[in-house]
């Protein structure tokens, strides 16, 4: 008989870049938006997108709406949003961004998107009028989705398609509803007031066996790559030489160009789904106290001891706009850096080998391990964190539950398997850890707190029901094949954990040999913090009083902001004393500078050459504790260093096209 219990079994945990939208007038073939108000909501309808071809301009094969009104985004998942208006002139120039205009949204469906307080202008947009949602709470657009009105037909979702590792334990943050209580004079001594107060999605962790640098990414915050090379295939090459793309602003989630792209090797517009690369060789700084008198850029100096970072970046493509005069690549996250007008942009195909560039793990007896075109970046913290969304299915049955996966699976239906979908926005790393033992696998600990919690109410509907929200089944939908493997993080063969015995560690100008024990721990100190200014609208109920929002309360009782704090690092080593040299570092207490950093690099079993490797560079460090007790049961003489670094930068070469 089949299971009628939820089973962790038949869970399915998946992670995505949050990136925001960015919304023009006049761009996607002449796109029109119109907005009324009422009280303290102003409604924002969209119109006029083109569905077929613009001329000259090239055909719209990759847009954000449906049709000339419906965008592409799951029902109620942008509630909880903040939008800004950026407007020259025209109806909309009094709620530009500049005047200190910020407004919530408060619901999503189709065609409209509603915000409050109520926007200053009211009527027909201008071209150029742009409506920009932040990223933070704001999952990646997936263009393949379909929205329908009708729940049972709608196939929605979002790009919370990516691995998060291999988790031995998930913890998902906890929704918490504060309550009010008051007691009132005369009226006996029980509660006579209660009523629920603000929420908080709060207490989630992520133990995984650390496979690839991934999640350090979003302890850390900022990611630049060595440019790849051969990208000269069928669909991989250049973009632009430079001389039609505009500034990118640290922030933005789309590169401009003046013009379709027209490169050197095959030139055009890439495809959604294949990744760009912005080349940019100006220096940025990493973090570092010291001043050297000459300068050390990764990617072309030592690999431990860089004090700047080349600016190129590498996103995935997620969506493409032709209209003249704005010729845009829309990106799966905000760019880190700032890059002048006149950059390079290259494109590259993700397919099942390395053809086109993407990284391919070689398995012949000769080279087996080898990572071909491997992928190299550098993970450091500067000025924000990434945020990301968390989302989690849980079923009764090991099948899906959109009726284009399996008709039967219906609500009512014969292999119905209740599917519960719940997606968990604006998360941050609040604090990580990575230990590595003797003998054991590295092991990687990240805790995290979220804005608000999205839950798929198709299922409560009165007609048509089903599940709206197509979940990601990692395995079954998703991550099926080789290539979407690759794109989700996972690559064939790269899921093996990094092993301490499979490292080494150097500190002080020394390898040490003798250590036991491995920790280093970040704590980013975030506050989720709440904020006056969302007004929910009249909560939608089917008939049987049950709530349909996706966001209770349409966010106004959740936090509106997660923000970063001070960065504070602690590493410890357990190590097996051979000479008295560890003292004599303890006793001076001398700051160790970035030309003797300690450096954890553990690199993976195989015979090729460039396998899959990481390092973890620790610098600028004082050692705080260094005990050396004599053991009573005359075992060898051990020492705990604990060491308190200002910085930590990580390394890693691997098959991960973007973080």
């Amino acid at each position: 008989m089949p299971s009628t219990v939820y089973r962790g079994d038949l869970a399915e945990v998946t992670m995505g870049r949050e990136t925001g939208l960015v919304i023009t007038a006049g761009a996607w073939g002449g796109l029109d938006v119109t907005a009324s108000t009422s009280g303290d909501v102003t409604t924002l309808t969209f119109s006029n997108a083109a569905t077929g071809t613009n001329g000259s301009a090239g055909a719209f094969t990759n847009m954000i709406f449906s049709d000339a009104t419906t965008l592409k985004y799951p029902k109620g998942l942008l509630v909880g949003s903040q939008l800004r208006v950026k407007s020259a002139s025209g109806n909309f120039v009094n709620d530009d961004y500049t005047k200190g205009r910020i407004y919530t949204i408060v619901e999503n469906v189709a065609a409209t998107i509603k915000v409050t307080p109520a926007m200053k202008g009211t009527g027909a947009s201008t071209d150029g009028d742009t409506f920009m949602i932040d990223a933070l709470g704001t999952p990646t657009i997936d263009v393949g989705m379909t929205y329908h009105a009708n729940a049972l037909t709608s196939n929605e979702s979002v790009l919370t398609d990516q691995f998060v590792g291999l988790a031995a334990t998930v913890t998902l943050p906890e929704t918490k509803v504060e309550v009010f209580k008051s007691h009132v004079v005369g009226v006996g001594r029980d509660v006579v007031v209660a009523a629920p107060q603000k929420m908080t999605n709060e207490g989630g962790s992520l133990e995984t066996m650390m496979h690839s640098a991934r999640w350090m990414y979003y302890a850390l915050g900022n990611e630049a790559v060595k440019l790849p090379t051969a990208l000269t295939s069928a669909n991989s090459g250049v973009v632009d030489t430079g001389t039609n793309t505009d500034a990118i602003g640290m922030g933005d989630i789309f590169i401009g160009l003046t013009s379709q792209g027209t490169g050197a090797v095959t030139g055009g517009m890439p495809a959604v789904g294949q990744y760009i690369i912005v080349e940019d060789s100006t220096a940025v700084l990493t973090p570092f106290s010291d001043e050297v008198d000459t300068e050390v850029l990764f990617p072309t100096g030592s690999e431990t001891q860089f004090h700047t970072v080349q600016r190129n970046e590498i996103r995935r493509v997620v969506a493409i706009d032709t209209t003249a005069n704005y010729y845009r690549i829309y990106v799966d996250s905000p760019f880190d850096f700032d890059h002048v007008a006149g950059k390079q942009v290259k494109k590259m195909a993700v397919d099942t080998s390395s053809a086109n560039g993407s990284p391919d793990f070689d398995v012949t007896d000769a080279n087996w391990g080898q990572i071909t075109n491997r992928q190299t970046r550098a993970l450091f913290s500067m000025w924000r964190q990434p945020s990301f969304s968390l989302e989690t299915s849980m079923r009764t049955r090991n099948v899906g539950s959109y009726s284009g996966e399996q008709s039967a699976s219906i609500p009512g239906g014969t292999a119905d398997s209740q599917q519960l979908t719940r997606i968990y926005k604006g998360c941050k790393v609040k604090s990580w850890e990575m230990t590595a033992d003797a003998d054991a696998e590295v092991k990687l600990k990240v805790d995290f707190d979220a804005l608000m919690c999205y839950t798929d109410t198709g299922r409560l509907e009165d007609n048509n029901k089903g599940d709206r929200y197509t979940a990601h089944r990692m395995f079954e939908n998703t991550a099926s094949t080789k290539a979407t493997r690759k794109d989700s993080g996972i690559a064939p063969n790269t899921e093996k954990p990094f092993f301490f015995y499979n490292g080494t560690i150097t500190a002080f100008n020394t390898t040490m040999a003798q250590v036991t024990k491995f920790k280093v721990s970040g704590n980013n100190n975030t506050q989720a913090l709440f904020t006056v200014g969302a007004q929910p609208l009249a909560e939608v109920k089917n008939s049987a009083g049950q709530s349909l929002e996706q966001i209770p309360f349409a966010g106004s009782r959740n936090p509106s902001m997660n923000v970063e704090g001070k960065v504070e690092y602690e590493c410890s080593m357990e190590v097996i004393v051979t000479d008295p040299l560890l003292w004599h570092q303890f006793r001076t207490n001398r700051t160790h500078l970035y030309d003797e950093p300690i450096t954890l690099h553990l690199v993976k079993n195989g015979r090729g050459a460039n396998r899959e490797e990481v390092r973890v560079i620790i610098d600028d460090y004082i050692i705080s504790d260094a005990p050396m007790q004599i053991p009573d049961d005359k075992s060898p003489i051990k020492s705990e260093l604990v060491i308190i670094p200002k910085h930590v930068k990580v390394v890693s070469h691997d098959a991960l096209l973007h973080c």
